[in-house]
């Protein structure tokens, strides 16, 4: 009898991640120890990995690797041998709890039907297929659809439009008393502590916030009763047997008609009062700058909507305390004018949008007014009003103040500096980003007069072009870094203790190139005048070369507008990117400095490093953008963040030298 039989699983021992030439990549492994069987020349064990799985650093990876044995293949060296080879594929029923949490949103495309008419589906970001999917409404190949994990039941995923749907789906009801385990006592966006839950039967995460002056439970473990399931799908918990705290449903239910503040939506109680709890009114401060900034990165991504008169919370606070103060803005030059009505209120907020954003600004943007409705009965309720602004996006850039480029990040905004307003600049000219394109047709394109003295001519018919000249490049040596703290100049070297190298060619001695030396720790040190840290005696070793006590990662030369793209994996496991300008980096002198901490290590855990030139920096827009990515689950702002995982793994492959 052979070693394994087919449809069997068998648990083998992970070795390594590598790419074939044809661009796959497999997980390497060993079995009893072996890396193949006896007679089955260059055969080794081996299984297609994920998409998912490439991020993962070889000390995270898991050392144990559940395989079925699809179908056996006799050696083709020895036809009477025998024993014969598996072909593996990943254990679905290991691998889906690997990548999937249920309660969490994930992204699938439609790739097709199976016999039964059920759809298959493509996980965006994980690359894995999935089958027998039910949906009430027809699907068409290459459709794209979120949708919430329910549960995880062996090797097949359920599904569920929402999480409302899917913790009612997974036997959740008002009433139960359920276990729940405590991984971690937080703090939330609000500076408001909670435990975060797990349920162990379900897999589904909770929030059960604590009254101020709250004990921490003495175990890992504790009891809470469902006090009420929220439209948005939200436990609100309580202890058994005690009323729902208040605290509870206000700040875990949150069920209101605005949902939650996200990439367009955001809320403000004022336009008089800024939110540090002064009772003085700055308009300067609360309407030209907060209200604005949000406006602006409104009109500067894909649009949005603004309520003022609305609490962080979605909890109506109402307009009617700004009013005594429109006419005390001494800056207004329509101060004095304003009424208290709706109309007023909204003429103030056009005039400081035309005046800070322009006349253009304001034509993208509506304003509407609500009042809250009293509950029959209730004389003590006062209607609150608030006021909904809806911005549409901008088909070219709006600045604020005339010079500041804002736009929108998750559920807050960012200022675009130096390189990042190039880069947004450029996007929004070639149009690449669907998400910032205008809703509104732009004009058509004028034609190109020419004046009769002009120095340009315009060409007529076919007309060939020839390439540009191919550029020579003139090698100056390579630079490497050894173990012991010393570098080399001078020919490539492959002595053992070789820590990191990098080859110079003559144009890097130019004042716009800097060496970038980028540690494990998340430290960059970025140095120039590369001719100075250049050894003048070339292959011999010089002391005092880098910082040893840290631990060298990686060696760039590069232009000053270049970016740094730098992989990373935080606390919880998810994969981070984050890109910056190098001029962004500051600089200094000696090559054994610590450097700059881009990454702290009490954030993330740096994976590699990756140099991507500025004339690229359009595809990885969205990384810039945001600041940083993290993995599935996660809601990015200017969601292309797949396309520039595709073209940073692309540039990687091509392995560019010596280029600008």
């Amino acid at each position: 009898m052979g070693t394994f039989v087919c449809k069997n699983i068998y648990e083998f021992d992970y070795v390594a991640l590598d790419e074939e030439n044809n661009g796959d990549v497999y997980i390497y492994l060993k079995y009893d120890n072996q890396a193949t069987l006896p007679g089955f020349g260059m055969f080794v064990y081996r299984v297609k990995a994920y998409p998912f799985q490439y991020l993962i650093p070889p000390e995270k990876f898991p050392k144990k690797i559940p395989c079925i044995v699809n179908k056996l293949i006799p050696s083709r060296f020895n036809p009477e041998q025998q024993e014969l080879f598996p072909s593996l594929s990943q254990d679905r029923n290991w691998l889906l709890p690997q990548f999937y949490v249920p309660g969490f949103t994930y992204k699938f495309s439609v790739t097709g039907k199976d016999s039964t008419g059920k759809y298959i589906l493509k996980d965006l970001d994980s690359g894995i297929d999935h089958y027998h999917y039910e949906s009430a409404t027809p699907l068409n190949i290459g459709d794209s659809l979120e949708r919430i994990i329910q549960a995880i039941n062996g090797s097949y995923l359920v599904l569920a439009e929402n999480r409302f749907a899917a913790l009612q789906g997974t036997g959740f009801r008002v009433g139960q008393k359920h276990r729940f385990t405590i991984r971690k006592n937080k703090f939330d966006e609000e500076n408001r502590r909670f435990l975060q839950l797990v349920d162990k039967f379900r897999g589904f995460w909770h929030r059960f916030y604590l009254e101020d002056d709250e004990a921490l439970p003495d175990s890992d473990d504790i009891e809470l009763e469902i006090g009420e399931i929220t439209k948005p799908g939200w436990l609100c918990l309580q202890y058994p047997g005690n009323r729902l705290a208040d605290m509870q449903k206000i700040r875990q239910s949150e069920v209101t008609d605005f949902g939650r503040e996200d990439d367009q939506r955001e809320f403000k109680t004022s336009i008089v009062f800024p939110p540090d709890g002064s009772n003085a009114p700055d308009f300067n401060h609360q309407l030209r700058h907060n209200i604005l900034r949000v406006i602006a990165s409104f009109l500067n991504s894909s649009g949005g909507q603004l309520f003022i008169g609305v609490d962080d919370s979605g909890v109506v606070s109402g307009i009617e305390g700004d009013l005594p103060y429109l006419n005390q803005d001494e800056t207004d030059e329509y101060n004095g004018q304003y009424s208290s009505t709706t109309d007023s209120y909204e003429q103030k907020i056009n005039n400081a949008i035309s005046k800070e954003l322009g006349e253009f600004a304001g034509s993208l943007i509506s304003t509407r007014f609500f009042k809250t409705n009293t509950e029959p009965g209730n004389s003590k309720e006062i209607p609150k009003v608030f006021c909904e602004i809806t911005v549409k996006p901008a088909s070219s850039p709006v600045y604020l103040h005339g010079s500041i480029l804002i736009v929108r990040a998750g559920n807050s905004c960012r200022q675009l500096r130096n390189g990042d307003i190039t880069s947004f600049v450029l996007d929004r000219m070639r149009n690449q980003h669907p998400l910032l394109q205008s809703t509104v047709p732009p004009p058509p394109a004028a034609t190109l007069k020419l004046a009769e003295n002009s120095s340009a001519s315009e060409l007529n018919g076919i007309v060939p072009l020839s390439p540009p000249p191919k550029e020579t490049t003139v090698n100056w040596g390579h630079l490497s870094f050894f173990a012991d703290g010393t570098r080399q100049f001078g020919k490539p070297v492959q002595d053992s203790d070789l820590v990191a190298a990098v080859q110079l060619i003559q144009k890097h001695r130019q004042s716009k190139y800097r060496l970038l030396q980028c540690y494990v720790s998340g430290n960059v040190n970025v140095v120039d005048e590369l001719a100075k840290k250049v050894p003048a005696t070339k292959n011999k070793r010089y002391k005092n070369s880098w910082n040893s006590s840290d631990q060298l990662a990686q060696v760039f030369a590069c232009r000053v507008d270049d970016y740094l793209v730098i992989r990373s994996i935080d606390k919880e496991g998810a994969p981070r990117l984050k890109a910056i300008q190098v001029n962004e980096i500051g600089v200094h002198d000696n090559l054994t400095a610590q450097g700059n901490a881009l990454l702290p290590e009490s954030e993330a855990k740096v994976t590699g490093y990756q140099l991507v030139p500025e004339r690229f920096s359009s595809f990885i827009y969205d990384i810039i953008a945001k600041g940083r990515y993290t993995g599935p689950g996660e809601n990015a702002t200017l969601v292309r963040v797949q396309d520039c995982l595709a073209f940073l793994e692309q540039q990687q492959k091509q392995k560019p030298k010596n280029k600008e």
